[in-house]
């Protein structure tokens, strides 16, 4: 992997998850058509529904065996550039932090640099949650 590899997956997973998220809210109802093609808030959403309606996630091990992945999901979308504070850290743009320096995502954002650990395996987590999610969806959000 070369060094901007961790943020460009970053930006990936943040996408799959945002569109798995839509596609959960518009199949219950809970958005509207609008809504899902404008926001980039879904994931948040859809992590909120889990953490509280845990029984969505016990065909896949239940809550504890995912509260990792759930919060890199989470870290993921705040990590957005529309939803990120300011003009602070982000995944897809370099970045001016306090004492002027330029950071960028491939080695400067946190969740990035996690995903790019080979200790942590978090990638691995998230690419078998994104499987699980996608091939038991309609068990989960029907």
């Amino acid at each position: 992997m070369g060094t901007s590899s961790p943020s460009t997956l970053a930006m990936l997973f943040q996408m799959v998850f945002e569109k798995c998220a839509k596609a959960a809210l518009l199949q219950q109802g809970a958005v509207g058509l609008e809504w899902a093609r404008t926001s980039h808030g879904s994931a948040s959403r859809m992590l909120l529904v889990m953490r509280r309606q845990r029984e969505l996630l016990e065909p896949f091990g239940g809550l504890k065996t995912w509260e990792d992945v759930l919060w890199i999901i989470g870290e993921l979308e705040r990590a957005h550039p529309s939803l990120a504070p300011g003009a602070g850290p982000q995944l897809e743009y370099p970045w001016e932090d306090v004492h002027g320096q330029i950071r960028w995502p491939a080695r400067d954002l946190s969740i990035a640099v996690a995903l790019s650990d080979p200790t942590r395996a978090l990638g691995a987590r998230l690419v078998r949650f994104a499987d699980l999610l996608t091939r038991h969806f309609a068990d989960v959000f029907e």
